[in-house]
């Protein structure tokens, strides 16, 4: 008897402290969707709800012809935008570069994944802008699917952790070689995970331990 109540709890145990499935851990990166502006905001006027800076972007380092852009999308007008991916805010460059070093650094074996959402405006702007990671100096490209006249399309770069690498900075780069590139929702990730059972899995794992020594505290009493 004393041999069946310990492979039962053994049993509801092992149950019990299954590891939830894990997810791929998310990079800070500075003012993502372009939201914080700049001390002197957006001062410049392009018709009914829009403004624009070109000025240095909180968070990121840019020069140059680029800056910051409220189209205005959020109020009706859609001359520039149909749609917006994240706020009425997005980051604009007319040539320059607007890159961002964030805080994670290159592990070996580890796969790290831009995504950034890149805008086509409805006016006739002829480039798209284009985005990247840059890692010990070597440049790994987003890729995606061109969007239509007005909206936005999410393009994903990808780069796999190498042993040369290990240690360093990885910097998001975002650039157009035309007219403008329109930048919006900037996310980086990586696939370190986090194996921590959830709170309730926890609690069960107790409820489970206690009935386990009760029943067998009362089989041995008799």
């Amino acid at each position: 008897m004393k041999l069946f109540l310990t492979v039962g709890v053994l049993a509801l145990l092992s149950a019990e402290i299954a590891i939830p499935p894990a997810f791929a851990a998310s990079i800070g990166v500075a003012n993502s969707s372009f939201e914080t502006l700049p001390s002197g905001g957006l001062p410049l006027s392009c018709g009914t709800g829009c403004s624009f800076s070109i000025d240095a972007i909180p968070g990121w380092t840019n020069s140059g012809e680029s800056g910051q852009f409220r189209p205005g999308t959020d109020v009706g007008n859609f001359s520039f935008f149909s749609t917006l991916p994240d706020g009425p805010t997005v980051g604009y460059s007319n040539g320059p570069t607007i890159s961002q070093t964030v805080g994670a650094m290159v592990v070996p074996g580890v796969t790290y994944t831009l995504q950034v959402d890149i805008g086509a405006r409805n006016d006739g702007t002829p480039s798209l802008g284009t985005a990247d990671l840059l890692v010990n100096g070597i440049m790994y490209a987003a890729l995606g699917v061109a969007p239509t006249t007005g909206n936005w399309s999410t393009f994903t770069a990808s780069y796999l952790g190498l042993p040369a690498d290990a240690g360093s900075t990885i910097t998001i780069e975002l650039r157009t070689t035309g007219a403008q590139g329109d930048y919006d929702n900037v996310r980086l990730s990586d696939s370190l995970t986090s194996a921590v059972p959830e709170p309730s899995t926890l609690a069960l794992f107790g409820g489970a331990l206690l009935i386990g020594i009760g029943a067998m505290r009362s089989r041995i009493s008799q």
